[in-house]
């Protein structure tokens, strides 16, 4: 673990478990939906903090297409591949380390998607947030990745802010329908409210919980929102594509690529 510290701020990241952000802290109070912890997203996939979903975020239609073989994926309730390929949990090796900022790559050699390529991560903290960056290097790539920062609620109490965005529907798996929809700007505690989501993400789009804003960045176009209703935590998922784009070809583009995201603290 490599432990990162700006101000008032602390995070934890993990390179050996796929630069997961493991915690944030803001004066000793974590801020994210720790769930499981690292022990669960190493041997299971159980995702928690702010993992990276590569290379694919969300879930697929098919567990093989042209594009992929998600056959050693996670599997959803419904049985469908999600949140990427257990590789890209694994070890990374780390290119830089300073008080304040960690730099991780990968170098993919898996054959189950695409050819040989680069992932470079860098995590950089300041006295105000987590600034996470993420190059895929090297040409013609599929880009569909993404990221899912959990962020601990209090679900009666804590001021919830998504703002007025398009809505792509999903069907009873959480797979795009095709039919899109205005979906008005949410303000308030969550409630018995529960979210997950698919929308398309303007530049700048920011999402809050609490003291917490998540600020969407260079290529991330779209956005899942989610929170389950049995717990205490919501997440703003920046992704450079919509679900299931390795199957059906929506929305994706080819590297060289970045998403940046940045994970405010007030």
């Amino acid at each position: 673990m490599i432990s990162l510290r700006a101000g008032r701020l602390e995070a934890d990241v993990a390179p050996e478990a796929g630069m997961v952000v493991a915690s944030l802290r803001h004066d000793g109070v974590e801020l994210l939906g720790v769930r499981g912890g690292l022990d669960a997203y190493r041997e299971h996939g159980s995702t928690f903090g702010v993992p990276l979903l590569y290379p694919f975020a969300n879930r697929l239609s098919d567990e093989r297409c042209p594009l992929v073989d998600a056959r050693g994926a996670r599997r959803d309730e419904n049985g469908l591949p999600i949140h990427g390929l257990p590789v890209a949990r694994g070890p990374w090796r780390v290119e830089e380390a300073s008080a304040a900022r960690v730099r991780g790559a990968l170098d993919w050699d898996e054959a189950a998607f695409a050819p040989p390529h680069r992932v470079v991560v860098v995590h950089a903290l300041d006295e105000r947030g987590l600034t996470v960056t993420t190059r895929v290097e090297g040409e013609g790539v599929p880009v569909a990745f993404g990221w899912h920062p959990y962020l601990a609620v209090d679900r009666a109490a804590t001021e919830v802010e998504i703002p007025a965005l398009r809505r792509h529907a999903l069907d009873g798996r959480g797979l795009p329908t095709g039919e899109v929809e205005e979906a008005p700007a949410f303000a308030g505690p969550l409630g018995d409210r529960t979210f997950d989501d698919l929308y398309e993400a303007p530049p700048g789009a920011r999402f809050r919980a609490g003291a917490v804003t998540v600020v969407f960045g260079t290529g991330a176009r779209w956005a899942q929102v989610f929170a389950p209703a049995s717990e205490p935590v919501i997440a703003f998922e920046p992704m450079t594509a919509p679900t299931n784009a390795l199957v059906s070809g929506e929305g994706l583009e080819r590297s060289p690529a970045e998403l940046r995201f940045r994970i405010a603290v007030a």
